[in-house]
């Protein structure tokens, strides 16, 4: 989990529409009035931009076009109805996860309000699994509120994100080593620091993983005593840095 920037309310979602569209699940729990015609395609896309197209919870990717791409309703709707189509409320979550955490009213990480690296962190025997660190306990009822390490459709994945991520990197650090530096072992070092930026999948974890590892240090060593590293990837360090997770 990341956090996340809420742009502005989607012009459609206007005060007149959200009454009306409250009104309508007051009377009729059964409604999804969040995916009403009026608002369902704008309020999709407006959430999904907000996310980087992914679970606004564990990262999967989602598409627009996707089943799996729901509406949470981050305070639960059957308990706070005048919420039910308020744009503070709502995030873009896969299934799994919107499922998961269902009605639960136990105060969790709010990806928007908080910043979920205060809350949750990483364990360093088991780089993959989300532990909580704070003392309040939100970041451990948020991981197990909505399955967070759910070994076969969280854990494992991130882990197979991780092994690609390390693969490549060592792969690179052995070019480096045994032909010295080219400019197309920084550019794939560029393009792999790429995918450990907020806007892909899983990137807190990878994030994490990749500014903790002995090689990621000694590639950049290299590259700085070559004199090739630039702004650039020092602006992709310091994103990467900022999405990262407390080792714990």
């Amino acid at each position: 989990m990341i956090k996340l920037n809420r742009g502005e309310c989607p012009k459609e979602l206007t005060d007149e529409v959200k009454e009306e569209l409250t009104e309508l699940y007051k009377k009729d729990k059964e409604k999804d009035v969040w995916n009403s015609p009026k608002i369902k395609k704008t309020l999709k896309e407006a959430l999904l931009e907000m996310s980087h197209g992914k679970c606004s919870y564990c990262e999967c990717a989602l598409g627009i076009e996707s089943k799996d791409v729901t509406i949470d309703h981050f305070l639960p709707k059957k308990s706070h109805e005048g919420l039910v189509v308020e744009w503070e409320n709502l995030f873009p979550a896969c299934l799994r996860c919107n499922r998961k955490k269902n009605d639960n009213e136990d105060r969790l990480v709010n990806p928007c309000m908080d910043k979920p690296a205060d809350y949750i962190g990483l364990a360093k025997k088991n780089p993959f699994r989300l532990v909580g660190i704070d003392d309040e306990k939100i970041g451990k009822n948020t991981i197990t509120a909505i399955g967070l390490n759910d070994i076969v459709r969280v854990m494992g994945i991130r882990m197979e994100q991780r092994e690609n991520i390390y693969q490549h990197m060592e792969e690179i650090y052995e070019d480096l080593q045994e032909v010295g530096y080219q400019k197309k072992y920084k550019t794939r070092f560029e393009r792999l620091m790429g995918k450990c930026t907020a806007g892909n999948d899983y990137a807190a974890v990878k994030a994490t993983n990749m500014l903790n590892d002995d090689i990621y240090k000694s590639i950049k060593q290299i590259l700085v005593s070559e004199g090739v590293w630039t702004s650039n990837l020092q602006e992709m360090e310091n994103e990467i840095q900022d999405i990262s997770l407390k080792m714990v």
